[in-house]
C-alpha cells in the first residue's frame, strides 16, 4: 500500500515537472524568437549607421571642398563698370525699401 502511495505521489510530481517543463520551453523559443528580432533589428541599425557615417563623411568632403558657384562667377565676370551700374541699382532700390517701409 505503501508503495503505491509512493508510486502516485512521484507520478503526481513527475507530472508537476512535466507541465513546469512545457511552460519553460514556450518561455525559452518566445525568447529566442525576441533575440531573432533582436539580431535584425541590430543588423538594420549597423547599416543604418553605416550609411550615415558615410553620408556624413560625403558632407563634410563637400564643406571643405572649394566651391564654383555660378552666381561667384557671374559677379567676378562683371567689369568695372557693371559692377558699379549694379551698385547704384542696387542703393536705389535699397532706397525705395527703406522709403515704403519708413511710411
Amino acid at each position: 500500500m505503501a508503495d503505491l502511495i509512493n508510486h502516485e505521489i512521484l507520478l503526481n510530481e513527475l507530472s508537476a515537472v512535466e507541465a513546469q517543463l512545457s511552460i519553460l520551453i514556450n518561455k525559452n523559443k518566445e525568447l529566442i524568437g525576441k533575440i531573432g528580432d533582436r539580431d535584425i533589428e541590430l543588423l538594420r541599425l549597423r547599416n543604418e549607421n553605416s550609411f550615415l557615417h558615410q553620408k556624413i563623411a560625403s558632407l563634410e568632403s563637400e564643406m571643405k571642398a572649394p566651391k564654383n558657384d555660378g552666381d561667384k562667377n557671374l559677379f567676378n565676370s562683371l567689369n568695372l563698370k557693371e559692377r558699379e551700374n549694379l551698385k547704384v541699382k542696387l542703393q536705389n532700390l535699397l532706397s525705395k525699401i527703406d522709403y515704403h517701409l519708413s511710411s
